[in-house]
């Protein structure tokens, strides 16, 4: 989706044949250097401190790796093609336009997904603690099905409709086609789908939990604060809090570009200079948010403190 909506600000820049970038779109170029320079170095320490976890990993500790090797992954491969399709020429013909493009919707879906399935061990864990407990085994094959799974329904189908296609002026822009308007629309809107409807499952979950956690903590408020109970349901309660405050920054950094996005799509607003700007603004709160999740942790995790002590976090 993130791809989509870049291509088609761009026919804006080649038919108005700028000979220099325009001011956001500098302003953008030093933005997005800074995103991937942060996301880059905290999301490898996240991944790094997990792996350092040895055999004391947590299914929330797989969750939490993968979710920063997909950040790590739109910031290398996401980000930079879309900032190549906005300022220049698409250099690498056809196959590559094909491959790589879809790759931006596919890394956003392995996000959520992801969060997803955060919330259901969560809830699974608190809500329901007499179950089985999901093993760190059935994470793993959790992660690889979301993968796979992500690239099936968002990927493929992208894939298939994208063309290199050469302006007036000859310069290769890699762009979806649709047989129809009404197939654009509702591409556009299955893609926003699967991007935002999964938090209302996140957001319930959540609720539950929080519910869960307070009602035991009224049953053991007299319980010594030293006790094994108590110091457990703390850890739950303190681990808790830091994924919702992470689900949190994820809905304020996507929940803006979708509105934008489908705004465009449905209005016909006209890609004026104010139009760009927002999109420049909206594309970098998106990309942030593959930045802000090692933050969040080296802020609200004393064990990934501690893990991360090697790298200088």
């Amino acid at each position: 989706m993130a791809d989509e909506l870049d291509t088609t600000a761009n026919e804006s820049y080649y038919d108005d044949e700028l000979e220099s970038l325009p001011t956001h779109a500098i302003f953008q170029l030093i933005l997005f250097t800074a995103i991937f320079v942060l996301g880059f170095f905290g999301n490898s320490i996240v991944i790094y401190g997990v792996l350092q976890q040895g055999s004391s990993k947590t299914t929330s500790s797989c969750f939490i790796a993968n979710l920063a090797l997909s950040d790590l992954a739109v910031l290398v491969l996401s980000l930079p093609v879309g900032l190549l399709q906005e300022l220049a020429s698409w250099p690498f013909g056809e196959l590559a336009c094909k491959i790589f493009f879809p790759l931006g919707d596919v890394f956003l879906t392995v996000s959520i997904m992801t969060l997803t399935a955060i919330a259901l061990d969560r809830y699974r864990t608190i809500v329901t603690p007499f179950k089985k407990r999901v093993s760190k085994t059935q994470a793993k094959v959790c992660i690889a099905v979301i993968w796979i799974c992500s690239y099936l329904a968002v990927g493929l189908p992208t894939s298939l409709i994208l063309k290199l296609v050469s302006t007036h002026d000859g310069v290769n822009i890699c762009y979806p086609f649709w047989d129809t308007a009404l197939e654009r629309k509702i591409h556009k809107i299955v893609t926003a789908s699967i991007a935002t409807l999964p938090l209302l499952l996140i957001g319930y979950c959540y609720f539950r939990v929080v519910i869960a956690l307070w009602k035991v903590r009224i049953i053991y408020r007299d319980s010594a604060k030293s006790s094994l109970t108590t110091i457990r349901l703390e850890q739950k309660r303190k681990l808790v809090k830091m994924l919702i405050v992470i689900v949190i920054a994820f809905s304020v950094c996507l929940l803006p570009y979708v509105i934008f996005a489908l705004a465009l799509e449905f209005t016909g607003v006209d890609r004026n200079h104010s139009v760009r700007v927002g999109l420049v603004a909206v594309l970098s709160l998106l990309y942030a948010n593959s930045a802000i999740n090692p933050l969040i942790l080296c802020t609200m995790s004393k064990d990934y403190r501690k893990g991360l002590r090697p790298c200088g976090c």
